[in-house]
């Protein structure tokens, strides 16, 4: 159960920080409430199917994250921002991706 809390909290707290990638407006329209959606999707997900459930839930909310930020800011007249934020989320995504399996790694003991 431990396990599941911190991968929650994790997620929530990258979730929260990729909100950026949206243009200002809309976060402060939305950020709140589409944080508080997201939890209770991975909470539901985490019911059902574990940390595979959550695996799921970032994989739907990857894959729409970046068309809807892009639409959104095409609708702010912002798109060029979007493309430089979009670049060094990416960068800090998979950089935290090498992090914690580096740190999976060293925990198991098998280097």
């Amino acid at each position: 159960m431990l396990v599941s809390r911190l991968a929650l909290k994790l997620s929530v707290g990258i979730y929260s920080c990729l909100l950026v990638i949206y243009p200002v407006g809309f976060r402060c329209e939305f950020g709140e409430q589409m944080v508080m959606v997201f939890e209770d999707m991975c909470w539901d997900a985490m019911r059902v199917g574990g940390v595979w459930g959550l695996v799921g839930v970032w994989y739907l909310v990857l894959s729409e994250l970046w068309s809807t930020a892009r639409e959104q800011h095409l609708l702010a007249g912002s798109y060029f921002r979007f493309l430089r934020v979009r670049n060094c989320v990416l960068q800090a995504v998979f950089s935290l991706m090498g992090l914690v399996g580096g740190v999976w790694w060293v925990m198991r003991g098998k280097h």
